[in-house]
């Protein structure tokens, strides 16, 4: 019975296929369907529900109109998706789609419509700073009348500024984009109907000589007329501009504050973006107002005689109970229904599991609490003489090791930073290294050993109701312990602990690092690695760090910091970092953020099983005997255990995970996520950050084709780009001779038939992408002159004159492993779903890409920090933590409006009512001075002393006394949101946007970093001489490193009681940092 239904368009090919009876919870037919809610009114527009639409259904989204009942869904439904697709790759994504039981908490709501629909009438309800619902054109209501919040509106964003679509590096996206300098991936900006008559015109020159021939000239004025369609999609493209903008191209804040992000103008339908997210495992509906108007200024209507599609009138009931106020019957154009998915019970199922509880409590027991090794740290022989703890290693023999790794990989420098570093070791008791095993829900291989494909190494569904399969993964942890002298060890208890996430690619090292700035606090501090993640060194590089250690002693050190996840993914010979982690495996992606919070939770199930009773099969003081479970150093005292307060500090994918984990482990008491943020379908096509464009964007756009002409020898090189992992790589696939600007180019997947066209632009570029699965054959064809017909299939002009065909590989070379020869035929080189920049179906491709990774995403789960905890039926254990959000300014590798989504969605910075300083709310103020944008080159604030485009300095921690001089712009009265009054636990819960640099920084610099900077800069002004005539070294200068981690430090330190901008902490000075302890000799040090 299945028909077409359009889910996201074309990244499922573009969808659901089915009838609209599927959308009833019955087991009948048909035949006997119920009526609707009311009559609906004649309209000449209406809202589009068009199952049969060639080649694409289209119908508004999510919709349970295209949900299939299954009576063993949690929610008793299942996204309805057709297994047909043109590509192996799509067809598996299709497939992990009908698993689904809901759509998703924060993906778009979108309505198309039959026609073009007013777009003021909408823009004029829908403009409250403070979003108030009194007026508004349409509404998403609760109504499930279980539901906590059944009738509540949700409040949406309609152009509002909160999830903005500019990109800082327009040009990213790989050579030769037709569409390379607009300013978003998702919306069309280019003016195609040069002529204004309404039409595609596919361009004068017929036969493609370059001359005015008679019977050409079809406008008449003289000139030979190109082709309007500069992309070759088949679409009249025009900018998706708001009502009565019309910017210059060069005029990049006017095109920016230009874009509509609600509407789509190619497809008229409109896009509502929820401020945070839905509740799961619930109902809600969406009602389309007779507010929003046609062109000739009618309402709206509905598409069939009622308002309601008659399968969804039994579902729709409650909404006659919650109607809005002012709202009736009779305003109603068309309302619809959805679920969304489950996510809070499947949390809860996995976490209870872990101790041994309910569906999934075989994890528990397959995967006890314990530290299955201590790695040896330092070798035996004559650099450790008598030694008996060779798993400990201390500060003091760190120290110098440390001093080289700066030298030998960082480029370290003597300076305050590199000794503020090297004197921090003081802090520090050992370090210590190993390994527990962590149930890990997805298989990595299949039967035969072989490496499964990404997107079958996802959890199961259904995680509520059905047990899970277990995979077992060694997963090791670097802990590093404060000397007795500045934590509670020193009276016999245990430390408290900071979890160190680290960033994307990174890996457990940083522990070594940044430890000894928490250690003088009093923390130990713990990190492991996460999924896929570990020291991604070349062989080279290997060989070195092996000698500098194994010169000291330690070699025994570098196996156990090389002992980690990574592996070798593309067959070069070196481990690959992380190389799968972000990536357009939307599932995979998804369970690998799931896969790296259960991990977190195991590693504090194995430290909270420190009871200070039990032991374990370890000697740690070398009399032979096994010690007590936690103490590491064999002394009697456990230096870890059940009774250390638990808080998680990281950056970027650190951040990320700082996020997740306080929303779903309640162990932790406070967290300080520092440049993180969620909405994942918004950061991705905006983040700037190595390798995530490559692993995530490049997959979804390509593979591409380009061409470039030589402009000497006029010969075009044609090259195909290709994701390596979580990098692009360019292969040259031939050359060919005689071409010219506006000769048409068209790359053809001969297996599936997709074709694509480009021409040669006046540039000598060009390029093509394709839908492939890999190895698909490619033929490549060159036609003279424009000869493509306005079609979205890449119709050509009958009698087109073919120049060239490229159908094999005329140069050699290897890649992933496989070696390609000149000669062999022409293949794909990766599969991908070849997405246009700027069409329709790429803002169709992140509605989806947000719903399959909800259950993963910081800012669906930031609402269980506080505001709606989650409590686990079988430990009755609940979540709660106090929340410092650290989002840099500027930051575009994970842009600034996805940390802010994390602070509207935990309730932290409010979005409905005013801040009195400011007369609006905290969140409009961050959009209004831009801070939500992100894009400094805008030029949205100018430093008069450089002429360069900056940020607003919104937080003014340093007073005006940093690095960056007199010209930065800054706020009067500095925001600091949450600083005051207390959170919903009884501390301090705050999302800050600290300055860091004036165009903006992900994350901030280490501590000294700046005061280097500041005595640089004096040295460089200095005109005397002499030995620091200008006293430069005594430049006092506010210094972010030292500022963050203080504040953070002390925050820590207090249980997230405290929050302080007080400039000490720039100082390092202030009265809660202890002196540093004496070093000791290293020969008394067993």
């Amino acid at each position: 019975m299945k028909k077409s239904s359009s889910l996201t368009s074309r990244v499922l090919r573009r969808s659901l296929w089915l009838t609209p009876c599927l959308g009833l919870l019955s087991v009948g037919s048909c035949a006997s369907e119920p009526e609707g809610l009311a009559e609906a009114a004649p309209a000449n527009v209406t809202v589009k529900m068009d199952f049969f639409h060639k080649p694409l259904p289209e119908i508004a989204l999510p919709n349970d109109i295209a949900t299939r009942y299954d009576a063993e869904s949690p929610t008793k439904r299942r996204v309805n998706a057709s297994m047909i697709a043109v590509t192996e790759f799509e067809s598996r994504l299709r497939e992990r789609l009908d698993t689904m039981d809901g759509w998703g908490v924060l993906m778009p709501i979108v309505v198309p419509f039959s026609a073009p629909i007013d777009i003021q009438s909408v823009i004029d309800r829908h403009d409250d700073v403070d979003y108030a619902t009194e007026d508004d054109a349409i509404y998403v209501i609760n109504i499930t009348p279980s539901s906590p919040r059944y009738g509540e509106i949700q409040h949406l964003d309609i152009g509002n500024g909160n999830y903005p679509s500019v990109l800082e590096r327009q040009g990213l996206y790989w050579k030769n984009d037709p569409r390379g300098d607009s300013l978003t991936l998702f919306f069309e900006e280019a003016d195609e109907d040069r002529n204004r008559n309404g039409r595609l015109d596919p361009g004068e020159d017929v036969n493609g000589n370059g001359v005015l021939d008679p019977g050409e000239d079809v406008n008449g004025n003289g000139v030979l007329d190109p082709p309007e369609d500069t992309d070759a999609d088949g679409l009249l493209d025009v900018p998706n501009y708001r009502p009565g903008h019309d910017p210059a191209w060069g005029d990049l804040k006017g095109r920016a504050d230009a874009i509509m992000t609600f509407y789509e103008r190619q497809t008229n339908t409109l896009v509502a973006r929820p401020l945070v997210p839905l509740d799961d495992h619930t109902t809600y509906a969406v009602v389309v107002t007779r507010r929003i108007l046609d062109l000739d200024g009618k309402p709206v209507g509905s598409p069939y005689r009622t308002i309601n599609h008659i399968g969804q009138t039994e579902a729709l009931q409650p909404l006659l109970d919650v109607l809005p106020k002012g709202l009736s019957l009779s305003d109603i154009a068309f309302t619809y229904s959805f679920t969304t998915q489950t996510i809070r019970a499947e949390w809860q199922a996995v976490r209870d599991g872990l101790y041994g509880h309910g569906v999934q409590k075989h994890i528990g027991e397959q995967f006890p609490a314990e530290v299955s090794k201590l790695h040896a740290m330092r070798d035996t022989g004559d650099h450790f003489p008598g030694m008996k703890r060779p798993h400990l290693l201390h500060g003091e023999t760190w120290r110098p090791a440390l001093e080289l790794v700066q030298q030998q990989f960082t480029g370290g420098t003597p300076g305050v930073e590199y000794d503020t570093l090297n004197e921090g070791t003081r802090a520090i008791d050992y370090f210590t290294v190993g390994t527990f095993s962590s149930p890990q829900l997805f298989p990595r291989e299949d039967a035969q050993g072989n490496p499964l494909p990404l997107d079958s190494q996802v959890w199961p569904a259904d995680l509520s109701r059905k047990p899970a399969p277990t995979y077992p993964e060694d997963v090791h942890f670097t802990l590093s312990i404060p000397r007795k002298e500045v934590s509670p060890r020193g009276e016999g208890k245990p430390a408290p602990v900071i979890i160190l996430g680290h960033g994307y690619t990174g890996n457990r090292f940083d522990v070594l690092q940044v430890s000894s700035y928490f250690a003088r606090l009093g923390f130990a501090v713990i990190g492991i690695d996460g999924p896929s993640h570990g020291l991604a060194l070349k062989p080279v590089e290997l060989t070195l760090a092996r000698g500098m250690l194994g010169g000291l002693g330690l070699s025994s050190m570098a196996d156990a910091l090389f002992s980690d996840r990574a592996v070798d993914q593309n067959a070069d010979g070196i481990k690959d970092s992380g190389a799968d982690f972000w990536t357009s495996y939307m599932f995979h992606t998804r369970d690998m953020v799931r896969q790296f919070a259960l991990d977190y939770m195991q590693l504090v199930r194995v430290i909270r099983s420190f009871d200070g009773q039990r032991r374990w099969a370890h000697d740690t003081n070398g009399d032979g005997q096994p010690d007590l479970a936690g103490d590491f150093d064999g002394d009697g005292q456990v230096d870890v255990s059940k009774d250390s307060p638990f808080y998680f500090f990281g950056g970027s994918l650190g951040g990320i995970m700082a996020m997740i984990a306080a929303g779903v482990e309640p162990a932790i008491t406070a967290i300080a996520p520092v440049a993180g943020g969620g909405g994942y379908a918004d950061l991705g096509p905006r983040s700037t950050q190595g390798g995530v464009p490559e692993a995530f964007i490049l997959r979804a756009m390509g593979p591409l084709f380009t061409g470039t002409l030589d402009a000497d020898s006029g010969e075009l090189l044609v090259e195909t780009i290709v994701a390596d992992l979580n990098d692009d790589i360019t292969f040259p696939i031939a050359t060919v001779s005689g071409l010219k600007p506006w000769d048409t180019m068209v790359t053809e997947n001969l297996r599936n038939g997709v074709r694509r066209c480009g021409f040669i632009s006046e540039a000598g570029t060009v390029r093509t992408s394709l839908e492939a699965d890999l190895n698909d054959p490619v033929e490549i064809r060159f036609y003279r002159g424009p000869q493509v017909l306005p079609s979205k299939d890449c119709q050509l002009r009958e009698g087109a004159v073919l120049i060239a065909t490229v159908d094999q590989f005329q140069e050699s070379f290897s890649f992933q492993g496989t070696p390609f020869t000149a000669g062999q035929p022409l293949v794909s080189l990766m599969e991908g779903l070849g997405l246009r920049r700027s069409h329709p179906d790429f803002r169709r491709m992140g509605g989806l890409a947000q719903m399959l990774l909800d259950p993963s995403d910081p800012a669906v789960l930031a609402q269980y920090w506080q505001k709606n905890p989650i409590t686990y039926p079988g430990t009755g254990e609940t979540t709660g933590a106090h929340a410092l959000i650290i989002t840099t300014m500027g930051d575009t590798s994970v842009p600034v409006s996805g940390g802010i989504l994390v602070g509207r969605a935990s309730g932290i910075v409010p979005y409905l009512e005013n801040d009195p300083r400011y007369g609006v709310p905290a969140n409009e103020k961050y959009i209004s001075t831009y801070t939500t944008e992100g894009v400094h080159n805008l030029m949205r604030y100018v430093n008069p002393e450089t002429g360069g485009g900056v940020h607003l300095d919104i937080e003014n921690f340093s007073g005006g006394n940093d690095v960056w001089g007199s010209g930065i712009p800054r706020i009067d009265v500095p925001m600091r949101i949450g600083f005051e009054g207390e959170d919903l636990l009884g501390g301090k819960s705050a999302h800050i946007v600290p300055y860091t640099r004036p165009e903006g920084q992900h994350g901030f610099d280490m501590p000294g970093s700046d005061t280097d900077r500041a005595i640089r800069n004096c040295l460089a002004a200095c005109t005397e001489e002499g030995e620091d005539p200008c006293n430069c070294s005594a430049t006092e200068v506010y210094d972010v490193g030292f500022f963050m981690l203080n504040m953070v430090g002390r925050y820590f330190q207090t249980g997230g009681q405290v929050l302080s901008a007080d400039l000490c902490q720039s100082r390092n000075d202030c009265s809660f940092i202890p002196a540093l302890p004496t070093p000791r000799d290293p020969s008394t040090l067993d």
